[in-house]
């Protein structure tokens, strides 16, 4: 029994749930929360604690966490893949279509999607700006860092824009979000700005700032702070459950419970790599496999992994089909605790290693290393 849910076939996860107590024990991360996926079920458990600044209190598997970056894959990619279903945009059409003063005419929505358009990584004089507007003007003019599609250069900056333009298509990003893809997937506790809807006490904290003091219930990103809390580069919430719901989406050629979120086609779109040659790896939104990742050591060549700033993760493997979820606030009290980038590593290799000899089957793949 995990998470209330019972499996057959479950598999064994003790060596997992061990690791991350132990992890937890030794205060490499407070806490959080696993997920194990497969295409019908998922097996769920916490482990450690909420924080380590107030009384110790055990984490439950309803705990909400800043998910960080992961709302660019979770949220503005999906949104962004919807509306390249219904004919809004193709993947080299040019940001100029929907925002005609945008001074780079060479940039496509595809480059923003790869983090190819040039557009600055980041820059921490944004946070001079104050309001949505402001950070907007302040990269909007800024030179682009390279000629779009030569390199890849991860860029929140690229994503907030996306964000942008998706609002000028689908209407408020949180609200389309809301139900065209959670409410349809029964993610109920998904969301941004939980504390606005008096569910903060269901977050986890993430960091102790002079700013801010304890975030706790706001997005700790502080250009999606500076966004009212709704951008396309962070500010969802969700719990590890909500996320199964994702995963088997994805894992189901794009359809869970009757509903169809995105096409088997688009599916197959995300198994390509779009930046093949480049420096990294890319798909649309996410990281398409590939070494000198976090992802461990034993992906398949049809994979989807990508990170959140706040500790957390999700590895979608199409060939195993199973998915890890991972959330931690691995930057409670502090940004400084980079442990999480090595536990990574070591927790999907004990769970696609557990996996391949529960199934009675490896999946080797020559071409990875």
């Amino acid at each position: 029994m995990y998470g209330g849910v019972t499996m057959p076939d479950a598999m064994n996860l003790s060596k997992e749930k061990a690791f991350l107590e132990r992890c937890a024990e030794e205060k490499k991360i407070p806490g959080g929360v696993f997920a194990f996926v497969t295409g019908e079920e998922e097996q769920v458990f916490s482990f450690g604690y909420r924080s380590v600044i107030d009384e110790p209190q055990r984490l439950s598997e309803e705990a909400l966490f800043d998910l960080a970056s992961l709302t660019k894959v979770v949220c503005t990619t999906t949104v962004a893949l919807q509306c390249l279903e219904q004919g809004e945009f193709a993947l080299e059409t040019p940001v100029s279509e929907f925002l005609p003063d945008f001074p780079h005419g060479e940039v496509t929505m595809g480059n923003l999607l790869t983090h190819t358009s040039g557009i600055c990584g980041d820059d921490k004089e944004y946070k001079k700006c104050r309001t949505k507007n402001e950070l907007l003007d302040f990269f909007w003019d800024k030179p682009l860092n390279f000629q779009p599609g030569e390199k890849v250069e991860y860029s929140d900056f690229g994503y907030i824009l996306l964000g942008h333009i998706l609002e000028k298509i689908v209407g408020r990003l949180d609200e389309y979000a809301s139900s065209h893809i959670f409410q349809p997937l029964g993610m109920e506790d998904t969301c941004f700005n939980p504390a606005d809807r008096g569910w903060e006490r269901r977050c986890v904290p993430t960091e102790l700032t002079e700013e801010r003091g304890l975030v706790c219930g706001q997005v700790h990103d502080g250009k999606a702070w500076r966004m009212g809390g709704v951008s396309g580069n962070a500010g969802l919430f969700s719990t590890a459950g909500d996320l199964s719901c994702f995963v088997k989406m994805m894992l189901n050629d794009g359809r869970l419970a009757g509903e169809q979120i995105l096409s088997r086609s688009t599916i197959r779109l995300l198994q390509r790599c779009y930046t093949e040659g480049l420096n990294e790896r890319r798909t649309l939104g996410w990281i398409a496999g590939g070494r000198r990742t976090q992802m461990g050591d034993y992906y398949s060549s049809k994979c989807l992994f990508h990170t959140g700033f706040t500790g957390t993760s999700i590895y979608i493997d199409f060939q195993r089909k199973c998915g890890v979820v991972l959330l931690t606030n691995r930057i409670h009290p502090d940004r400084s605790n980079t442990a999480i980038f090595e536990i990574r590593r070591r927790l999907h290799n004990l769970t696609l290693i557990d996996f391949d000899n529960t199934h009675g089957e490896a999946f080797p793949d020559p071409n990875i290393f």
